[in-house]
């Protein structure tokens, strides 16, 4: 359900005129940015109108650069998992790698391409900790990007 609903928002996609959010901490390499670049409004509606209804823990988006990332602050208590939702435009392609509470994440999905679908990343959280992503751009750069963190799980009080 979530793919489709993900399809029926590349398919409407529309630029918002509200800048996006940017999460509160970065790695000293982050390139992302809140900045009023008409793109990366783009790529923020892409996943705004595909997780409609789900507010997100952390989310920023800018222009590509060869390098971009991000950290979450830790998690809530209660979240038991989270899920990364990037997508990006120029045709350029995304190898990622993600870590909670400083430990890389297992293998799994890892590579995109910068054409205006949606990658997604579900990530376990043993306990409370920052999520960070770190992702290396190849071929074209001339695009934007978009990514947020939302809660999956959380455990029930």
């Amino acid at each position: 359900m979530l793919s489709l609903m993900a399809s029926m928002a590349l398919t409407s996609a529309c630029v918002s005129s509200k800048p996006a959010a940017s999460a509160t901490s970065k790695p000293p390499s982050s390139a992302s940015s809140a900045s009023a670049v008409p793109d990366a409004a783009a790529a923020k509606a892409v996943l705004d109108h595909a997780f409609v209804g789900m507010e997100p823990l952390g989310s920023g988006s800018g222009r590509l650069q060869p390098h971009i990332g991000n950290t979450l602050p830790p998690t809530p208590e209660n979240v038991l998992s989270v899920t990364f939702a990037f997508t990006c435009s120029g045709k350029g392609h995304i190898a990622f790698t993600f870590t909670v509470n400083g430990k890389n994440v297992p293998p799994g999905a890892r590579t995109s391409t910068c054409d205006g679908s949606i990658f997604q990343r579900s990530i376990e959280v043993s306990k409370a900790g920052p999520i960070s992503y770190e992702a290396q751009v190849t071929g074209p750069d001339n695009g934007s990007f978009a990514y947020s963190y939302y809660t999956e799980k959380a455990q029930l009080p």
